[in-house]
């Protein structure tokens, strides 16, 4: 068997994945900005992407410890930190001018670091 023989199938294999591949990267750009258009589509005019965002602020705030493993032992627990935010977005539509406001919530988890002085359940 020559290397010709494994070579050019091989090549034509490859070369079919990478069509593949960049289809599904474009479908999925796509997709995301079709997402970004509808979130912030007009609710008075109804035009998609109209909406530009005017301000941002931070209406509540709430973060506490979270310890995973409460099951076992209090030694094999490691306390989260979980902060939770909920967001009030402005936006003004470019076409019409009507105001409106969208409310997010995010949360982020963050793992802390744990000295052994530390008492093993949250005060």
């Amino acid at each position: 068997m020559d290397w010709v023989d494994v070579f050019f199938p091989s090549l034509i294999v490859c070369g079919i994945f990478a069509i593949m591949l960049a289809v599904a990267i474009g479908c999925s750009y796509l997709w995301l900005v079709w997402l970004g258009k509808r979130a912030t589509k007009c609710p008075e005019c109804g035009k998609m992407g109209a909406g530009e965002l005017v301000e941002s602020e931070v209406i509540d705030s709430k973060s506490h410890l979270d310890w995973k493993g409460r099951s076992g032992t209090s030694q094999q627990a490691s306390p989260l930190r979980v902060t939770e935010e909920t967001y009030e977005d402005h936006f003004e539509c470019r076409y019409c001018g009507y105001r409106w406001m969208k409310t997010a919530q995010w949360t982020k988890t963050i793992p802390e670091k744990r000295d052994k002085g530390l008492p093993s359940q949250e005060r």
